[in-house]
């Protein structure tokens, strides 16, 4: 039997409008670029629709959408809470939500909300991680560059270059209840710290995050090994592991739309154009 997670789309908006939407949305009519038009819908269906089409996935939450004027194809459950919360505030009131419907998960699966090119065939692959690892706390995800980089160049996206495979965070990953109670202070560090990378630089630097984590002195070997070019996933999870208390696990994606979401206006251009050559029939764009 297949088993089935509830996953927490994280959508809502920054306290600050970013650039893509004072660009694409001058007028200020949506509150969220996950609800900008895009291909025939909005940039939020194309993700919901993969979600949905998953065996397993159970139920959809919404963090950060509480319009209830606003209708999906899909079914989805909008959990209150401030569309500018911060991403720990988000977590926390969707385990509230899911603990007032009576749901008791031993882990729940985050998504963000803008990666329009996600596929249902790689939202399995990491499912597939998921289940294989029910010892887990924490399932992050990374993408392959190589696929990437052929079809989105000079993409911006912050690279890990690992032993096995140069990496970028994809948009998904999976925490246990206690992983969010226990990490409240890694998520919000975490989170503020991907805020602080710029990118509109040609290389992106791992400085921010790297600044972070060396404040745990067992994780210096790690860092070490990681500038060296010595550093396998394998050592990452545990070290990880480790310093955090926490069992951390992590899976590779080798599909390109796993990764990209939307902070730049070029990213929606790029992401327009990957939609409609890989979800969009070729009889319908002729």
């Amino acid at each position: 039997m297949t088993p089935q997670y509830p996953v927490l789309v994280l959508c809502g908006s920054d306290q600050k409008r970013r650039q893509l939407l004072e660009e694409l949305d001058p007028e200020h009519k949506y509150t969220s670029k996950a609800l900008l038009p895009f291909v025939g819908k909005r940039v939020i269906d194309w993700q919901l629709e993969a979600l949905h089409a998953s065996p397993f996935v159970k139920d959809i939450y919404l963090l950060g959408l509480n319009d209830q004027e606003i209708k999906f194809e899909v079914p989805v459950h909008p959990v209150p809470i401030t569309p500018t919360s911060s991403q720990l505030e988000k977590l926390e009131a969707g385990l509230a939500y899911l603990k007032y419907q009576g749901e008791n998960p031993a882990m729940v699966i985050i998504s963000t909300s803008d990666t329009p090119g996600i596929t249902t065939t790689s939202i399995n692959q990491f499912f597939e991680a998921v289940r294989e690892n029910p010892e887990a706390d924490v399932i992050i995800s990374g993408v392959s560059l190589g696929p990437t980089e052929k079809l989105f160049p000079n993409h911006g996206r912050v690279v890990g270059h690992l032993k096995e495979d140069d990496l970028y965070p994809g948009e998904m990953f999976a925490l246990t209840p206690r992983a969010i109670r226990d990490g409240k202070m890694v998520i919000q560090e975490l989170s503020a710290r991907r805020r602080k990378f710029n990118r509109q630089v040609k290389n992106v630097s791992l400085g921010p995050l790297i600044r972070y984590i060396a404040r745990k002195p067992s994780l210096w070997g790690m860092i070490l090994k990681y500038l060296t070019g010595q550093l396998s996933l394998l050592d990452a999870e545990r070290s990880l592991s480790k310093a955090f208390k926490l069992n951390v696990k992590a899976v590779i994606i080798n599909d390109p739309g796993f990764g990209m979401d939307m902070d730049l206006p070029e990213d929606f251009q790029r992401l327009e154009e990957y939609v409609l050559k890989t979800k969009i029939p070729e009889r319908s764009r002729t």
